[in-house]
Parts: C-alpha cells; structure tokens; sequence
C-alpha cells in the first residue's frame, strides 16, 4: 500500500484502528457466554452491564466482543437501542429476523410480519386466531417470545443482544430488556448493555435491579501507546515509538482522544508524508486539541444551552472542589441544567450521587469557557447562545 495514502477512518462512533486493552472485561464476556452455551439459564445471573463516562470505549467494547464471536455458529449477535426495545411486536420481528426465521417468529406469535417504519418503534398488528392460544393484541412481550420456545431456530444456539445507550430505557422498553434477559430456558438470550455511569439507577429505577456491573476506567499508559502505534500502522501510518508515546500522553489515556489524534496524524501524514518531524508532530498535536474541543462542543450542544452551567463550574472552581452534591448542583444551576448535563454525559453521577466532570481535560476546558464567558457578558445571566 502507497504509505503516502492511509486508509480512511469511520467516524466517531466506528470501531477504532486497533482496539487495546479490555482484557479482562473480555474475558468477563466471553465467561458469561461460555456459561450460557453451557446452561441456557445461566443467562439469569444479572445483566451484563458495562458504564463509564463518555468516549471510554463501551460501545466499542461490545462491538469487538462481537466481532470476536461472529464466526461461532452458536452464536447470533443483535445490536439494539432503547427505542428498538420499545414496541414488543418489532422487538420480536427483529429477534426472528437475526436467528433467521423472521415469518416463523410472526406466525407462532401471531404478529403481522409486514409491519414497516422506524425499526423497533412501531407498534405492530396482532392477528387473533393465528395460534391456537389465539393471542390478542396488548399481550405482553414475554409472551410473544414463549410462543416461539420450541422454533427450531432457538435450538443449540445463543441470542446475544447488546444494547447501547441504555441510560435512556423508559418503564416500557426496561420491561422488554428484563424479559430478554429473563428470557426462558429455551430461549437462550444474552443481554449485555451499556451506557452511562448514572445508566445502573437507571436501571433499578425501572425495575432491573440485578446487574452484573462493570465500570470502564481509562486506559493504561502502555495500552494508550499500543493503541496508538498499531493503530497508526494499521491504517498506513508510520511514525516511530517516540512520536506514538508523545501523541499517546496528549490522548490522556482516553479512548475517545485516541482517536482524535491518530485522524490527525493521518491527515498530517497525507499533507507532509511524515509525522515524526518537531513541525509535523507539532501540527498533529494542535490538531488533536482541536478534536478534543470540538467533541467536547457537541456534547456540550446535545444538551442544549450548556452554558447554564458556567455560574456550577466557577463555583466549583472558586471552592477547588472537583466533585458536588446534586442538592447543591441544582441549588447553582438550576435542575433542568443539570438533569441535561447528566443525560448527555457533560457531567456523570457516581455511585454515591455526587456529580462530577468524569473527563478532566472536558472540566478544563469548561473552566476556561465560563472564565471568558464571564469577561465577556460580566455577571449578567448566561446568553441562550453561550
């Protein structure tokens, strides 16, 4: 391959260049599901759930779990989002659809098969007199997924369903998720879900209260460089040790960040055919502040006016303190502002309900925003464009 040309990259949300470290939640994974190809009721030993602030790499973790296991004939693998959970007739169609038998799923269910629209998100036609249990409409989910128990399609095989984003499950769609991950015996289903750092209560607070809970952390230093170099040289970049370790210590050991740099250094390699030069690498790390803040701006944009949230950070900046009650949060900013906050991942909940900036270089950075927000607007209320 012409080195002067590396290969593209997906964006933000495709899988990184070379995925590093997460040894041992993978093996956390493969476990469970050698447990469940083992005994199908295994499946019932609390929920898979994987956490962590924004950009840390939980998607990203489920999806090379599943690239793992996609050759195993055992094993289908169905990726979903809360809204695919929220109808049960096109949660079933869609189950039918992964295990190959989407026509035989409807006709045990008595689901109509040729429902369209937003995948998961619509409400479906029940046909009476399909089966001879003659379901009517509003039957529940589990019900629909035991009418299928004895389809072939279950037999020696195990249902893998990741589910993304899960802080934002309703009662509804937390009902179909506890199902699948009831699920039945003949009906082997593995639930794995992951979301936020707050997505735990989330959960119990719509009834799922039995989690097996693991709270992604950064990188380690080595990982961070590993990550770097192979993922460079995977995409046709070559750039010595010391360049990676260097562009490895501005990611902060941050998955998300990672990324940010090796897109850098491949559009600086395309410009200069080199990355290693003090100017290159100079380029290449101001170019990675830059990713940095720019993802920082749209979470900040998903939630929407964030910056009523400058008068929490200078509060919390003029105490020194890195972490706050919620009580006194809401009391600062207003409960709307930090409802936003939490739900769009700006700031993130421990376990114990403080509320904190989970990325430092994003607390930072938001230091320094409402710093000059301030010189500019003074003392005055935030502006609605902040």
């Amino acid at each position: 391959m012409d080195a002067a040309k590396p290969k593209e990259l997906r964006g933000e949300r495709g899988p990184p260049p070379h995925f590093a470290g997460r040894v041992a939640e993978l093996a956390l994974l493969r476990g469970r599901l050698d447990a469940v190809l083992a005994d199908p009721g295994a499946a019932k030993d609390g929920m898979l759930l994987l956490t962590g602030v924004p950009g840390v790499g939980k998607t990203h973790l489920m999806e090379h779990f599943a690239q793992q296991v996609k050759d195993d004939r055992r094993v289908v693998v169905l990726a979903l989002s809360p809204v695919d959970l929220a109808a049960p007739e096109g949660l079933l169609l869609l189950i039918g659809e992964a295990l190959g038998a989407r026509g035989k799923f409807a006709r045990a269910a008595g689901v109509d098969d040729k429902i369209s629209g937003i995948r998961g998100n619509v409400a479906g036609v029940i046909t009476a007199g399909v089966t001879k249990d003659a379901y009517r409409p509003g039957m529940t989910f589990s019900h629909m997924l035991r009418a299928t128990r004895n389809l072939k399609a279950w037999k020696r095989k195990v249902l893998v369903v990741t589910v993304d984003e899960v802080q934002g499950v309703d009662s509804r769609s937390a009902d179909q998720l506890q199902t699948l991950h009831l699920g039945h015996h003949e009906c082997p289903v593995l639930a794995i879900a992951a979301g936020l750092q707050h997505s735990k209560s989330v959960l119990s607070d719509n009834g799922i209260s039995r989690t097996n809970h693991r709270q992604l952390t950064l990188l380690t230093s080595d990982e961070t460089v590993e990550a770097v170099y192979r993922g460079l040289g995977n995409i046709g970049v070559v750039v010595s040790e010391a360049t990676a370790g260097e562009l490895a210590e501005a990611a902060m050991r941050f998955p998300q960040h990672v990324h940010g740099h090796i897109e850098a250094a491949r559009d600086v390699y395309c410009e200069r055919g080199e990355v290693d030069s003090p100017e290159a690498l100079a380029e290449v790390l101001e170019r990675g502040r830059k990713s940095r803040e720019e993802y920082y701006v749209g979470r900040m944009s998903a939630m929407g006016r964030a910056n009523r949230l400058y008068p929490l950070i200078e509060h919390m900046a003029g105490s020194g303190a890195e972490s706050v009650t919620l009580e006194e949060a809401e009391s600062v900013a207003g409960a709307d502002a930090v409802d936003a906050a939490v739900r769009h991942g700006v700031m993130t909940v421990g376990e114990d309900g403080v509320l904190s900036f989970g990325i430092p270089s994003f607390h930072g950075y938001l230091v320094r925003r409402a710093a000059k927000h301030r010189q500019l607007h003074g003392n005055g209320l935030p502006s609605p464009t902040g």
